[in-house]
């Protein structure tokens, strides 16, 4: 979190968060990686405002389905956990099909493609 970083922040590895949350996976990411989040994607306003108290310097590009990735900071690992409710065994099965929720990982396929990161690291079920 931008609380406890180092203050040499040009050599650490530069992080995109998507589906961020409250940035549970990015903290672990900064930490393994010695990295910073840089920018992140939610929704969710109550919980993007918990993600700004921490992360204060990175701006929340939103909703992931509207981002232009040719104008977004490139970043060296990209991180997110796509929504589990249509892949889980506890939720509807609907798969990974457009127009489900976790049809939303197509948005992170496509953000991987155009920037291109050294690192992916995904969560889900």
């Amino acid at each position: 979190m931008a609380d406890t970083a180092p203050t040499d922040t040009a050599a650490l590895l530069r992080v995109g968060s998507l589906f961020s949350g409250y940035g549970g996976l990015d903290l672990a990411v900064e930490e393994i990686f010695n990295a910073r989040t840089i920018w992140f994607s939610e929704i969710n306003e109550p919980v993007a405002r918990v993600f700004s108290h921490h992360w204060p310097d990175a701006p929340n590009l939103g909703d992931i389905t509207t981002i232009d990735w040719n104008a977004t900071p490139p970043v060296d690992i990209l991180c997110g956990g796509f929504p589990c409710q249509d892949v889980s065994t506890v939720g509807k099965m609907a798969g990974l099909k457009p127009g489900t929720r976790s049809g939303l990982w197509a948005h992170m396929a496509t953000a991987i493609d155009a920037l291109q990161p050294e690192w992916v690291v995904i969560e889900n079920v």
